[in-house]
């Protein structure tokens, strides 16, 4: 994987704050995301065989039936369900074990798929487009309108038009008009492929 240092540890950053802000118990970040636990690990965004095989290893058999439980529940179906996983405890070795051996790997799998010229990119702008991807999902359309800019990205790449793709990044921001921290998150990314470009030369 072609993500630098500072692409990890600024993902990291922004799913769970790093070591010093995580929070061990199972939360529900808001929009349509699911019951999340670890370092952003959306357990309803992710398919049951995908749980056990990331937690399986970490967790009682107990806790993972859970965990299983959980996928495919998300947004107030998620925020309904929290107080009754809240008791669940993940230690920070376990969250940071399974997100550098089987979350980041997966997602750069999902980032490469929805944009192939990631693997010749600078390793921050590599992470940005991961991050995006952690946080988004690949999908490219949508039949409100909430996917132009990752297909502009798509299109940009394709195009070798890199100098053009933290605009997109930014652009976003339009859909989260009350959740400050994906706004952020947006511009930060933004903010991240230009230093690879301008690390890289571009």
């Amino acid at each position: 994987m072609n993500i630098s240092d500072l692409a990890i540890k600024s993902i990291i950053g922004w799913e769970c704050g790093g070591e010093a802000e995580y929070n061990n118990a199972p939360e529900w970040p808001g929009e349509q995301s699911g019951v999340t636990i670890g370092v952003g690990y959306d357990l309803g965004m992710t398919p049951a065989n995908e749980i056990v095989q990331a937690w399986g290893p970490y967790v009682s058999s107990d806790d993972l039936k859970v965990l299983v439980g959980l996928s495919g529940k998300t947004g107030p179906k998620a925020q309904e369900i929290l107080p009754h996983v809240r008791h669940l405890r993940f230690t920070w070795h376990t969250a940071e074990t399974v997100f550098r051996e089987t979350t980041l790997p997966t997602h750069f799998l999902r980032t490469l798929r929805a944009y192939p010229q990631v693997i010749d990119l600078h390793g921050h702008c590599a992470g940005a487009l991961v991050s995006l991807v952690f946080n988004r999902g690949p999908k490219m359309t949508s039949d409100d309108g909430r996917r132009v800019e990752m297909a502009d990205i798509q299109a940009l790449l394709k195009f070798n038009n890199l100098n053009a793709i933290p605009e997109r990044f930014e652009a976003m921001q339009r859909l989260w008009p009350n959740t400050a921290g994906l706004r952020r998150r947006r511009r930060e990314e933004a903010d991240l492929f230009r230093l690879g470009l301008a690390q890289r030369g571009d």
